[in-house]
Protein backbone atom coordinates (compact mmCIF):
# COMPACT_ATOMS: atom_id res chain seq x y z
CA UNK A 1 0.00 0.00 0.00
CA UNK A 2 1.26 3.56 -0.73
CA UNK A 3 -0.39 6.73 0.60
CA UNK A 4 0.51 10.73 -0.06
CA UNK A 5 0.25 13.18 2.16
CA UNK A 6 0.64 16.57 1.05
CA UNK A 7 1.51 18.72 3.92
CA UNK A 8 3.74 16.18 5.51
CA UNK A 9 5.59 17.94 7.52
CA UNK A 10 2.85 19.54 9.82
CA UNK A 11 1.21 19.03 13.10
CA UNK A 12 -1.51 16.81 11.70
CA UNK A 13 0.53 15.01 8.77
CA UNK A 14 3.13 14.12 11.09
CA UNK A 15 0.63 12.21 13.43
CA UNK A 16 -0.42 10.45 10.25
CA UNK A 17 2.82 9.63 8.67
CA UNK A 18 3.52 7.83 12.67
CA UNK A 19 0.17 6.09 12.55
CA UNK A 20 0.54 4.82 8.27
CA UNK A 21 4.42 3.84 9.04
CA UNK A 22 2.92 1.33 12.02
CA UNK A 23 0.32 -0.01 9.47
CA UNK A 24 3.75 -1.16 6.97
CA UNK A 25 2.82 1.62 4.45
CA UNK A 26 5.19 2.79 1.83
CA UNK A 27 4.77 6.76 2.92
CA UNK A 28 5.58 9.64 0.36
CA UNK A 29 4.86 13.51 1.05
CA UNK A 30 5.05 17.07 -0.07
CA UNK A 31 6.89 19.92 2.16
CA UNK A 32 7.48 23.35 0.97
CA UNK A 33 10.83 24.92 0.60
CA UNK A 34 12.64 26.00 3.67
CA UNK A 35 9.50 24.44 5.97
CA UNK A 36 10.88 22.18 9.11
CA UNK A 37 10.93 18.58 8.87
CA UNK A 38 11.25 18.39 12.77
CA UNK A 39 7.83 16.70 13.74
CA UNK A 40 9.01 14.11 11.07
CA UNK A 41 12.60 13.21 12.71
CA UNK A 42 11.35 9.69 14.37
CA UNK A 43 10.36 8.58 10.98
CA UNK A 44 11.83 10.60 8.36
CA UNK A 45 14.23 6.94 7.41
CA UNK A 46 10.28 5.46 6.59
CA UNK A 47 9.61 8.37 4.40
CA UNK A 48 10.01 9.08 0.67
CA UNK A 49 10.00 13.26 0.87
CA UNK A 50 9.49 15.55 -2.36
CA UNK A 51 9.44 19.26 -2.37
CA UNK A 52 6.27 20.22 -3.86
CA UNK A 53 3.97 23.89 -4.01
CA UNK A 54 0.68 22.14 -4.61
CA UNK A 55 -0.66 25.23 -6.19
CA UNK A 56 2.19 24.27 -8.91
CA UNK A 57 0.08 22.17 -11.17
CA UNK A 58 2.55 20.74 -13.32
CA UNK A 59 5.22 19.63 -10.42
CA UNK A 60 2.01 18.33 -9.01
CA UNK A 61 0.74 16.46 -11.85
CA UNK A 62 4.51 14.75 -12.21
CA UNK A 63 4.74 14.04 -8.83
CA UNK A 64 1.29 12.24 -8.71
CA UNK A 65 2.24 10.44 -11.66
CA UNK A 66 5.47 8.80 -10.93
CA UNK A 67 4.58 7.81 -7.16
CA UNK A 68 0.78 6.51 -8.18
CA UNK A 69 -0.13 5.74 -4.91
CA UNK A 70 -3.19 3.99 -3.59
CA UNK A 71 -4.16 6.90 -1.24
CA UNK A 72 -3.91 10.18 -1.17
CA UNK A 73 -4.31 12.03 2.05
CA UNK A 74 -4.76 15.88 1.59
CA UNK A 75 -3.60 17.68 4.31
CA UNK A 76 -1.89 20.54 2.78
CA UNK A 77 -3.72 23.86 3.35
CA UNK A 78 -3.88 27.67 4.85
CA UNK A 79 -4.82 26.33 8.02
CA UNK A 80 -5.38 29.60 10.33
CA UNK A 81 -8.87 30.83 10.65
CA UNK A 82 -7.93 34.29 12.24
CA UNK A 83 -5.34 35.24 9.52
CA UNK A 84 -7.33 34.49 6.34
CA UNK A 85 -8.95 37.44 7.18
CA UNK A 86 -5.32 39.19 6.93
CA UNK A 87 -5.12 36.97 3.89
CA UNK A 88 -7.87 35.81 1.44
CA UNK A 89 -6.25 35.87 -1.65
CA UNK A 90 -3.42 33.45 -0.11
CA UNK A 91 -6.04 31.20 1.81
CA UNK A 92 -8.32 31.02 -1.53
CA UNK A 93 -5.82 30.25 -3.49
CA UNK A 94 -3.99 27.47 -1.20
CA UNK A 95 -6.64 25.73 -0.22
CA UNK A 96 -8.93 26.01 -3.63
CA UNK A 97 -6.37 25.43 -6.19
CA UNK A 98 -4.45 22.98 -4.65
CA UNK A 99 -7.74 20.88 -4.11
CA UNK A 100 -9.19 21.67 -6.86
CA UNK A 101 -5.20 20.46 -9.28
CA UNK A 102 -5.25 17.25 -7.15
CA UNK A 103 -8.76 15.95 -8.05
CA UNK A 104 -7.88 17.73 -12.40
CA UNK A 105 -4.83 15.36 -11.88
CA UNK A 106 -6.92 12.07 -10.17
CA UNK A 107 -9.73 12.37 -12.94
CA UNK A 108 -6.88 12.01 -15.90
CA UNK A 109 -4.95 9.04 -14.08
CA UNK A 110 -6.05 5.42 -14.90
CA UNK A 111 -5.65 3.97 -11.77
CA UNK A 112 -8.87 4.63 -9.16
CA UNK A 113 -6.67 6.42 -6.43
CA UNK A 114 -8.91 6.75 -3.19
CA UNK A 115 -8.11 10.37 -2.10
CA UNK A 116 -9.27 12.16 1.10
CA UNK A 117 -10.10 15.73 0.79
CA UNK A 118 -9.79 17.15 4.84
CA UNK A 119 -12.44 19.99 4.85
CA UNK A 120 -13.65 21.71 8.15
CA UNK A 121 -16.32 22.40 10.43
CA UNK A 122 -16.08 26.28 9.50
CA UNK A 123 -18.10 25.62 6.37
CA UNK A 124 -21.21 25.26 8.82
CA UNK A 125 -20.83 28.60 9.28
CA UNK A 126 -22.35 30.20 13.03
CA UNK A 127 -25.05 27.32 13.65
CA UNK A 128 -28.34 28.42 16.04
CA UNK A 129 -28.26 26.12 19.53
CA UNK A 130 -31.79 24.74 18.13
CA UNK A 131 -29.70 23.02 14.97
CA UNK A 132 -26.71 21.31 17.16
CA UNK A 133 -25.53 18.93 16.98
CA UNK A 134 -24.37 19.83 13.13
CA UNK A 135 -25.04 17.10 10.86
CA UNK A 136 -23.23 16.39 7.45
CA UNK A 137 -26.66 17.69 6.08
CA UNK A 138 -26.48 21.01 7.42
CA UNK A 139 -26.51 24.19 4.79
CA UNK A 140 -22.96 25.20 4.14
CA UNK A 141 -22.81 29.24 5.38
CA UNK A 142 -19.14 29.95 6.37
CA UNK A 143 -18.24 33.25 8.09
CA UNK A 144 -14.60 33.95 7.35
CA UNK A 145 -12.37 33.55 4.45
CA UNK A 146 -11.34 30.06 5.61
CA UNK A 147 -14.13 28.63 5.57
CA UNK A 148 -15.25 29.54 1.94
CA UNK A 149 -11.85 28.36 0.92
CA UNK A 150 -12.67 24.89 2.54
CA UNK A 151 -16.67 24.58 1.72
CA UNK A 152 -14.98 25.13 -2.00
CA UNK A 153 -12.67 22.25 -1.60
CA UNK A 154 -15.38 20.30 -0.10
CA UNK A 155 -18.02 20.98 -3.02
CA UNK A 156 -15.61 20.88 -5.75
CA UNK A 157 -14.82 17.21 -4.19
CA UNK A 158 -18.47 16.10 -4.33
CA UNK A 159 -19.01 17.65 -7.82
CA UNK A 160 -15.46 15.38 -9.07
CA UNK A 161 -16.71 11.75 -7.92
CA UNK A 162 -20.61 12.94 -9.57
CA UNK A 163 -18.94 13.52 -12.78
CA UNK A 164 -15.98 11.89 -12.80
CA UNK A 165 -15.97 9.58 -10.35
CA UNK A 166 -12.93 10.28 -8.56
CA UNK A 167 -12.94 7.95 -5.48
CA UNK A 168 -12.92 10.91 -2.96
CA UNK A 169 -14.50 11.13 0.14
CA UNK A 170 -14.86 14.06 2.33
CA UNK A 171 -13.45 14.42 6.45
CA UNK A 172 -15.47 17.24 8.21
CA UNK A 173 -13.23 18.04 10.99
CA UNK A 174 -14.07 19.98 14.12
CA UNK A 175 -11.26 21.46 16.20
CA UNK A 176 -8.58 18.74 17.44
CA UNK A 177 -5.54 19.48 19.46
CA UNK A 178 -2.20 17.94 20.54
CA UNK A 179 1.26 17.76 21.38
CA UNK A 180 3.19 19.48 18.38
CA UNK A 181 0.57 21.56 17.08
CA UNK A 182 1.86 25.33 16.50
CA UNK A 183 1.11 28.28 18.24
CA UNK A 184 -1.60 30.28 17.11
CA UNK A 185 -4.28 27.71 18.18
CA UNK A 186 -5.75 28.01 21.89
CA UNK A 187 -4.49 25.30 23.37
CA UNK A 188 -0.59 25.56 22.24
CA UNK A 189 -0.93 29.20 23.04
CA UNK A 190 -2.22 28.22 26.76
CA UNK A 191 0.57 25.92 26.98
CA UNK A 192 3.77 26.74 25.77
CA UNK A 193 2.88 30.51 28.39
CA UNK A 194 2.15 27.58 30.73
CA UNK A 195 5.32 26.23 30.18
CA UNK A 196 7.74 28.80 30.50
CA UNK A 197 6.34 29.43 34.12
CA UNK A 198 6.84 25.95 35.06
CA UNK A 199 10.48 26.07 34.04
CA UNK A 200 10.68 29.42 35.51
CA UNK A 201 11.35 31.26 32.70
CA UNK A 202 8.91 34.11 32.60
CA UNK A 203 6.14 35.55 34.79
CA UNK A 204 3.63 33.54 36.59
CA UNK A 205 0.83 35.70 35.06
CA UNK A 206 -1.06 33.88 31.48
CA UNK A 207 -2.86 36.34 28.96
CA UNK A 208 -6.03 35.16 27.37
CA UNK A 209 -8.97 36.05 25.16
CA UNK A 210 -12.54 35.17 25.26
CA UNK A 211 -12.78 32.05 27.58
CA UNK A 212 -16.60 31.48 27.43
CA UNK A 213 -16.42 30.39 23.74
CA UNK A 214 -16.91 26.62 23.02
CA UNK A 215 -15.36 24.03 20.96
CA UNK A 216 -16.09 20.27 19.80
CA UNK A 217 -12.47 19.26 20.51
CA UNK A 218 -10.44 15.99 19.54
CA UNK A 219 -7.15 14.70 20.45
CA UNK A 220 -4.96 14.51 16.94
CA UNK A 221 -3.85 11.38 17.15
CA UNK A 222 -8.21 10.30 17.26
CA UNK A 223 -8.44 12.16 14.62
CA UNK A 224 -5.64 10.87 12.10
CA UNK A 225 -7.14 7.48 13.11
CA UNK A 226 -10.33 8.67 11.74
CA UNK A 227 -8.86 9.39 8.46
CA UNK A 228 -7.44 6.27 8.12
CA UNK A 229 -10.08 4.55 8.66
CA UNK A 230 -11.89 7.06 6.29
CA UNK A 231 -9.56 6.11 3.33
CA UNK A 232 -10.35 2.36 4.28
CA UNK A 233 -13.83 1.96 4.42
CA UNK A 234 -15.81 5.58 3.67
CA UNK A 235 -18.23 5.90 1.15
CA UNK A 236 -16.44 8.06 -1.65
CA UNK A 237 -18.87 11.07 -1.93
CA UNK A 238 -19.47 10.74 1.23
CA UNK A 239 -18.84 13.58 3.69
CA UNK A 240 -17.93 12.76 7.37
CA UNK A 241 -17.91 14.66 10.76
CA UNK A 242 -14.68 13.86 12.60
CA UNK A 243 -15.45 15.04 15.99
CA UNK A 244 -15.98 14.50 19.42
CA UNK A 245 -19.52 15.09 19.88
CA UNK A 246 -19.05 17.21 23.00
CA UNK A 247 -18.26 20.61 23.94
CA UNK A 248 -15.69 22.16 25.69
CA UNK A 249 -15.62 25.67 27.35
CA UNK A 250 -12.09 27.63 26.72
CA UNK A 251 -12.32 28.37 30.34
CA UNK A 252 -12.29 24.86 31.35
CA UNK A 253 -9.69 23.78 28.85
CA UNK A 254 -7.34 26.70 30.75
CA UNK A 255 -8.27 25.70 34.42
CA UNK A 256 -7.25 22.37 33.85
CA UNK A 257 -3.87 22.99 31.99
CA UNK A 258 -3.39 25.23 35.52
CA UNK A 259 -4.24 22.12 37.15
CA UNK A 260 -1.02 20.72 36.01
CA UNK A 261 1.88 22.90 37.25
CA UNK A 262 2.78 23.79 40.80
CA UNK A 263 2.81 27.28 40.11
CA UNK A 264 0.46 29.77 41.11
CA UNK A 265 -0.77 31.55 37.99
CA UNK A 266 -2.58 34.59 37.42
CA UNK A 267 -4.78 35.08 34.72
CA UNK A 268 -4.97 38.41 33.13
CA UNK A 269 -7.26 39.37 29.90
CA UNK A 270 -5.04 40.62 26.95
CA UNK A 271 -5.61 42.08 23.74
CA UNK A 272 -7.08 39.68 21.11
CA UNK A 273 -7.43 40.88 17.24
CA UNK A 274 -11.38 40.77 16.83
CA UNK A 275 -12.71 39.09 14.21
CA UNK A 276 -15.31 40.42 11.56
CA UNK A 277 -17.08 37.05 12.66
CA UNK A 278 -16.84 34.59 15.15
CA UNK A 279 -18.41 31.68 15.97
CA UNK A 280 -19.30 31.36 20.15
CA UNK A 281 -20.70 27.43 19.45
CA UNK A 282 -19.63 24.62 17.46
CA UNK A 283 -20.70 21.38 18.31
CA UNK A 284 -20.83 18.16 15.80
CA UNK A 285 -22.63 15.16 15.30
CA UNK A 286 -20.37 12.29 14.57
CA UNK A 287 -23.34 8.97 14.08
CA UNK A 288 -22.69 9.00 10.42
CA UNK A 289 -18.69 7.80 10.81
CA UNK A 290 -19.80 5.69 13.76
CA UNK A 291 -22.12 3.56 11.81
CA UNK A 292 -20.76 3.48 8.42
CA UNK A 293 -16.83 3.54 9.36
CA UNK A 294 -16.69 2.45 13.30
CA UNK A 295 -14.84 5.20 14.34
CA UNK A 296 -15.18 6.93 17.94
CA UNK A 297 -12.42 9.00 20.00
CA UNK A 298 -10.55 7.09 22.75
CA UNK A 299 -8.22 9.78 24.32
CA UNK A 300 -9.93 11.77 26.31
CA UNK A 301 -9.54 15.62 26.35
CA UNK A 302 -7.41 15.44 30.09
CA UNK A 303 -4.94 13.17 28.56
CA UNK A 304 -4.74 15.30 25.69
CA UNK A 305 -3.58 18.69 27.75
CA UNK A 306 -1.61 16.52 29.34
CA UNK A 307 0.60 15.24 26.65
CA UNK A 308 0.57 18.70 25.36
CA UNK A 309 1.67 20.95 28.20
CA UNK A 310 4.53 17.77 28.56
CA UNK A 311 5.33 18.54 24.71
CA UNK A 312 5.61 22.31 25.26
CA UNK A 313 7.72 21.76 28.68
CA UNK A 314 10.23 19.37 26.94
CA UNK A 315 10.39 22.07 24.08
CA UNK A 316 10.85 25.28 26.58
CA UNK A 317 13.20 22.97 28.65
CA UNK A 318 15.38 22.14 25.13
CA UNK A 319 15.60 25.58 23.78
CA UNK A 320 16.67 26.69 27.25
CA UNK A 321 19.45 24.43 27.22
CA UNK A 322 20.57 25.37 23.46
CA UNK A 323 21.08 29.35 24.48
CA UNK A 324 23.17 28.08 27.39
Amino acid sequence: MKALITGIPGFVGSHLTELLVKKNTEVFGTYLEGESLENLKSVKKNLVLYECDITDFDHLSKLVKKILPDQIYHLAAFSSVGKSFEKPLETIGINVRGTLYLLEILRNIKKKIRILVVSSADIYGKVKRNQLPIKETHSLVPVSPYGASKACGDLLAYQYFQSFGVQVIRARSFNHTGPRQSKGFVIPDFASQIAKIHLGLSKPLIKVGNLDAKRDLSDVRDVVWAYHLLLKKGKPGNAYNVCSGKTFRIKYLLNHLLKLTERKVRIVGGKTQKRPTDIPILLGDNTKIKKEVGWKPKISIEQTLEDTLKFWIHRRSRERYQRR
